[in-house]
């Protein structure tokens, strides 16, 4: 699914580099830009560029931030008692959304990948997650990371990092909300028996 136009041929290309994008949605992008008016790309295009240009990664917790510090670790109204430890970006924006008022880090960066963690990486949230703990009295490190190899990688590294120094806990995983039991995987259902609750 070529164009014979080397401009639209490289702005394809580029989108479907994206995480989740894809060929097809790449073109359609693409397809999508080349009929908007030109007011419209150019909103766009300066809109990317200020992103690109501004956004950054907090110094603090990894997360997005337009300075040093994002909007949550600048927010004294948050919970500096707890933090939670998430793989990337778009897990803490899922999690603010469940009214979670403590702080965080973010491990992996800001888009889901499919590659194994760098040690680097990982001793850089390690360094930032202590000096959270002793700037703020930390009592709690929440474990938040999927139930995947990476995640229990992920997870056991911080275990083993964090115990001695400050409370661990870790997210728990069972039954979804809405499911019906008939289409659960057997390991979750198993695991959400396992960790059932007395009512």
């Amino acid at each position: 699914m070529r164009v014979p136009y080397a401009d639209f041929d490289r702005l394809v290309s580029i989108f479907s580099a994206v995480p989740g994008i894809g060929e097809r949605g790449a073109l359609r992008i693409a397809l999508y830009l080349a009929g908007v008016s030109p007011k419209r790309g150019r909103d766009l295009a300066r809109a990317l560029l200020n992103v690109v240009d501004r956004v950054g990664r907090c110094v603090r917790c990894g997360n997005i931030s337009m300075g040093d510090s994002c909007w949550i670790c600048e927010n004294p109204d948050r919970d500096r008692s707890t933090v939670m430890m998430v793989e990337t970006v778009l897990d803490l924006l899922v999690v603010e959304d469940t009214g979670y008022r403590g702080l965080y880090q973010v491990v992996a960066g800001l888009v889901p990948s499919s590659r194994r963690l760098k040690d680097e990486t990982k001793r850089e949230a390690l360094a930032r997650t202590l000096r959270m703990i002793e700037a703020f009295g930390v009592r709690e490190v929440i474990l938040a990371f999927p139930y995947t190899v990476r995640g229990e990688s992920l997870f056991k590294f911080f275990r083993e990092a964090l115990s001695g120094r400050v409370a661990l806990s870790r997210i728990a995983r069972g039954v979804p909300v809405g499911a019906d039991v008939e289409l659960l995987d057997p390991v979750t259902l198993g695991l959400s028996i396992s960790r059932r609750e007395r009512v």
